[in-house]
């Protein structure tokens, strides 16, 4: 089982056009980089709206579904983007992939931990996760790499690629059970199952640390990916080498992710967010001085925090809830960090059109500084993250 999740994260993973998708836009549609922004915030609200709902069905219904729903939506996606280059086209493709993303969200990492436990190996659930979050950034950095060099011979080359791997992903599913099913989820409707992820969100300091802690991470994270290539181009970095920064990125998320249970085990929950924290306080702060190209090197900071939070946030939540509602709440911790990360890229937005870029991600810095501090300060001390509450099944 473990081997046809992984060969599936791996597909999934295959985004050929995410170091290069602002040029694509800019040079084919003909947007500007404040348009692109709140374009992507577009993309974002819908994402987060979607969330919940889709991890809901997911739970009611099937997961393995869920998966092949992605597929088919980055594949509809993709082609829009290469037969309509225009906004209203943008605007349909960032709808499609939103919706995809909103179908996968929660539902393959609770696949994986209802499909161990299922198979009485539950034990191996942190270390699948890692190494899941592992192959995921080997995927991402590799294909990054052959989609930059794509895009130097044909910005729409990307997309196809894109489309053809999108297809692989979806037959991966073929491969997949429905382990959920034998935790009862069908005898409870999408309306109840969000209902109670809300009330057990509410009524659970754990869990709502658990989504904060996400929520900094996603953001912070994603001021990375969405103000990377604009750097890149203002410090001369030449189109072909997008892919291999990004890749840069994914090289050292790997390395993290790999042995992001070793950590957390032996620092506790608290550490971990500390070092998460001084990530992009550092590299973003950084990035805001250095104008010359050897600043793409300090976008491999950013490795570093998705190495950790990428696998840990799944770990830390589905030990806090049961099996019935863990796509639900995975869905309901993107939900929320999706819906602060709209803000967040809608105000970056104003800050590149107001105070340039630099400006930008000096301000950005100081505000991962500022939250990181107080997600140590309230964290959990016990090594091995937040624990189930007393009466709680998992």
């Amino acid at each position: 089982m473990l081997r046809s999740y992984y060969l599936y994260q791996a597909t999934a993973s295959c985004v050929f056009f995410s170091p290069v998708f602002y040029v694509y836009y800019q040079e084919r549609v003909g947007l500007e980089l404040a348009t692109i922004l709140w374009v992507q915030s577009y993309y974002l609200t819908v994402r987060a709206l979607l969330d919940l709902p889709l991890g809901a069905l997911a739970d009611r219904y099937s997961r393995p579904a869920c998966l092949a729903a992605f597929a088919l939506c980055h594949m509809a996606g993709s082609a829009t983007l290469l037969l309509a280059p225009t906004f209203a086209g943008v605007l349909a493709a960032e709808t499609l992939f939103a919706v995809g993303g909103a179908f996968r969200s929660g539902a393959d990492s609770a696949f994986l931990f209802d499909a161990l436990q299922v198979a009485g190996r539950l034990d191996l659930y942190p270390q699948a996760e890692s190494r899941a979050q592992a192959v995921i950034s080997i995927a991402t950095g590799t294909t990054a790499v052959i989609g930059g060099f794509l895009a130097a011979l044909d910005l729409r080359l990307p997309y196809v690629a894109t489309f053809l791997a999108a297809a692989a992903s979806g037959t991966s599913v073929l491969a997949f059970g429905e382990p959920s099913h034998a935790h009862g989820s069908r005898a409870t409707s999408v309306t109840v199952l969000v209902r109670e992820a809300v009330r057990h969100a509410v009524g659970s300091s754990a869990v709502r640390w658990v989504m904060a802690l996400g929520a900094f991470a996603v953001v912070s994270s994603h001021v990375y990916f969405y103000l990377q290539q604009p750097y890149l181009r203002g410090i001369g970095v030449p189109l072909a080498l997008f892919g291999v920064v990004f890749a840069g990125t994914k090289v050292v998320t790997a390395v993290i992710a790999s042995g992001a249970h070793r950590i957390d085990a032996a620092l506790g929950p608290r550490a971990a967010t500390a070092v998460m924290a001084a990530a992009p306080a550092v590299g973003l702060g950084a990035m805001s001085l250095v104008s010359v190209p050897a600043g793409a090197a300090l976008i491999l900071t950013r490795g570093v925090l998705d190495g950790l939070w990428q696998p840990l946030m799944n770990v830390y939540m589905n030990r806090l809830v049961e099996s019935r509602l863990r796509a639900t709440m995975l869905s309901a911790q993107s939900l929320v960090a999706r819906l602060a990360l709209a803000g967040a890229i809608a105000l970056l937005g104003v800050g590149t059109a107001r105070a340039g870029l630099p400006a930008t991600l000096a301000s950005a810095a100081l505000a991962a500084a500022a939250a990181g501090l107080a997600l140590v300060a309230t964290g959990p001390r016990a090594p091995g993250g937040p624990r189930p509450c007393r009466g709680t099944v998992v």
